[in-house]
């Protein structure tokens, strides 16, 4: 994934997982410094900020925020509506895009443990989502623009983080989002569920799909060529990028609050 050479830009949101991958990273000794997005969305969003500020000032890690409203001028609900994608989907999609437009020749470590994979691949088996499970690896590569990313807590679960947290006495957001959808629920739970009637099979089954779907998914992203956005030179698939083509819509929205001048 990376070396004692490799910098590192670790995306923090002030849970228990990215907050503990972060001091463990620090107590190793990588080069490293973290990113914060805040979404603005209710108390969360201004709690898990102070927390990550408090926890950055405390370790000496160098931490770069910005705030999703100020970059886009739009809340996450209003951009959820204009796209017809969930608030989770758009979310998730403005994380990627920024940490990525951040990254100077650094290697972006995400906090997602081995439940949250399982989870996000028996979700798009179910829903035999191709263009995503082909992504479902530890480490993607960087590519035309692309930094690399990885997941250092792949094999790790979620009850590690918690326990590391406790015993390491480091503070973190406990809330829930309040737009996480009901089936994430559904599926953490239902993996959390085989793993305590048999314990170490989702590591087992996580570990026989990265084997198998080397032979799947083996080609599957050579055949996506990738393009330079014509606005913002973020790579695409298309000519404009997702985000960028989400602006474009929220010029022509009008809603009352200024949106159009945007």
């Amino acid at each position: 994934m990376f070396n004692q050479d490799s910098n590192l830009i670790v995306a923090i949101s002030g849970g228990k997982d990215s907050m503990s991958l972060a001091k463990a990273l620090k107590e190793l000794g990588y080069k490293m410094r973290a990113f914060h997005m805040n979404v603005n969305i209710s108390e969360v969003s201004q709690k898990s900020q102070s927390i990550v500020e408090n926890f950055c000032n405390k370790e000496n890690i160098p931490l770069k925020t910005i705030e999703l409203y100020e970059q886009i001028k739009a809340s996450l609900e209003d951009l959820s509506k204009i796209s017809g994608k969930p608030v989770c989907s758009v979310c998730g999609m403005m994380r990627r895009y920024f940490i990525n437009k951040e990254a100077q020749e650094e290697v972006i470590v995400t906090g997602h443990t081995l439940n949250d994979e399982v989870s996000f691949i028996l979700k798009n088996i179910l829903f035999w989502n191709d263009e995503l499970l082909a992504r479902v690896n530890p480490v993607l590569q960087e590519r035309e623009g692309l930094s690399r990313k990885v997941k250092p807590l792949c094999l790790i679960s979620e009850e590690e983080t918690l326990a590391f947290c406790k015993i390491m006495n480091i503070e973190y957001v406990d809330e829930p989002c309040p737009n996480k959808p009901e089936i994430y629920d559904i599926f953490k739970t239902t993996v959390k569920g085989f793993n305590d009637i048999f314990p170490g099979s989702i590591a087992g089954f996580y570990k026989g799909w990265l084997k198998r779907s080397r032979q799947f998914y083996a080609s599957y992203e050579k055949y996506i060529e990738l393009k330079t956005c014509q606005s913002c030179g973020y790579p695409t698939t298309s000519d404009l990028c997702s985000v960028c083509r989400l602006k474009e819509k929220l010029i022509k929205y009008e809603d009352g609050r200024g949106l159009k001048s945007c």
